[in-house]
């Protein structure tokens, strides 16, 4: 199934907005690299950055990138990684400060979505049928 295509994932990233805060509220020092993630309410156009000194210049290029009408900024992290999953049925994603964290929260937020993937939850991806689509990490990441 196509990236783009999943029906029902603004349901489960409405849902996943309330997780993890990585890099949310925390001051920027010299040192932070910013990431961000822009869609469209139907996930038909996206953009990403990674590595941008702000969070302001990271979510500008990310909806600079999504370029279409209706793009908003789904998600921003910091010194850290965002991993994409999906299934037949959903996209989800998860932030974390290391790539395996990430992916970890990618999949549990999965199961959000697709409650009968709660296999997910005992570290079986394999049998919900979920898949890392992608996986950024800033520079500086864990």
């Amino acid at each position: 199934m196509n990236f783009m295509g999943k029906v029902g994932f603004a349901v489960a990233a409405s849902v996943l907005t309330a997780g993890s805060l990585l890099g949310a509220g925390s001051a920027n020092a010299a040192s932070d690299e910013w990431g961000a993630m822009a869609i469209d309410a139907d996930w038909a156009n996206f953009g990403r950055s990674i590595n941008y000194p702000t969070r302001a210049e990271a979510e500008a290029a990310a909806l600079e990138e999504c370029a279409a009408d209706g793009c908003y900024v789904e998600v921003t992290w910091a010194n850290g990684c965002l991993a994409l999953v999906d299934n037949d049925e959903f996209i989800a994603w998860g932030k974390g400060s290391t790539r395996a964290e990430a992916e970890r929260e990618a999949y549990l937020a999965l199961t959000e979505g697709t409650p009968q993937n709660l296999l997910v939850n005992v570290g079986s991806s394999q049998l919900a049928g979920g898949r890392v689509i992608d996986t950024l990490c800033t520079d500086n990441a864990g």
